[in-house]
């Protein structure tokens, strides 16, 4: 949706080329707040390049019961008038989210360097997934199907056991789970976690 800036790509090897316009056109686009299909959402992942931030700013009402954002960032705007990691992380706090974990990092190297490949680089960030989460040092504003959710995800999609944990403490401290089923996640977190230490040492 938004121009290449070839000023910004020229200092990494093979973005000038990959980001050469050949046409352009115009496309209907819709607020997420005016997607009349989406009755509810846990979780929104979003990859588009440069909009992230007019996506959340046109979603507040649909986000506001969301427990989980996944987002594409730019530390370095590769896209003329492209909105920033900074933007988007200022933005989404507002909407009462927190950063939970920074994942598929994208770095490359700055010309002239050049590497065997263009994947190749030493320190410079371009590019990451963000994953934001409901603040749950505020769970008192969070619903009991928020926290189940958020537990949900955090354990399915992230490994996060320690958000799925004091999801679960919160649930109970709110009798609206069974009594035993925070010393049962509990055994089944270490087991989660003693089978991805073993893989690791096994890998090494």
């Amino acid at each position: 949706m938004l121009e290449p800036d070839p000023l910004m790509l020229k200092h990494f090897q093979g973005f000038n080329e990959w980001g050469r316009i050949i046409a352009d056109t115009r496309v209907a686009t819709h607020r997420l707040d005016d997607i009349v299909e989406i009755d509810a959402m846990d979780y929104l992942k979003v990859d588009v390049q440069g909009s992230e931030l007019a996506i959340f700013q046109n979603g507040r009402r649909r986000l506001a019961d969301a427990v989980v954002v996944q987002s594409e960032v730019s530390f370095l705007p590769l896209y003329k008038k492209q909105p920033v990691f900074g933007e988007i992380d200022l933005e989404l706090r507002a909407q009462g989210f927190i950063p939970h974990a920074l994942i598929e990092i994208n770095e490359r190297m700055i010309w002239p360097m050049r590497g065997g490949s263009p994947f190749e680089a030493f320190n410079q960030l371009l590019e990451a997934d963000a994953v934001y989460v409901r603040d749950f040092t505020k769970a008192d504003a969070m619903s009991a199907e928020q926290l189940k959710h958020l537990a949900l995800v955090a354990h399915h999609c992230y490994g996060s056991y320690d958000l799925a944990a004091i999801c679960i403490q919160h649930l109970l401290n709110r009798d609206a789970i069974v009594a035993h089923a925070g010393s049962s996640y509990f055994e089944l977190a270490a087991a989660h976690r003693s089978g991805a230490k073993l893989a690791k040492k096994k890998a090494s």
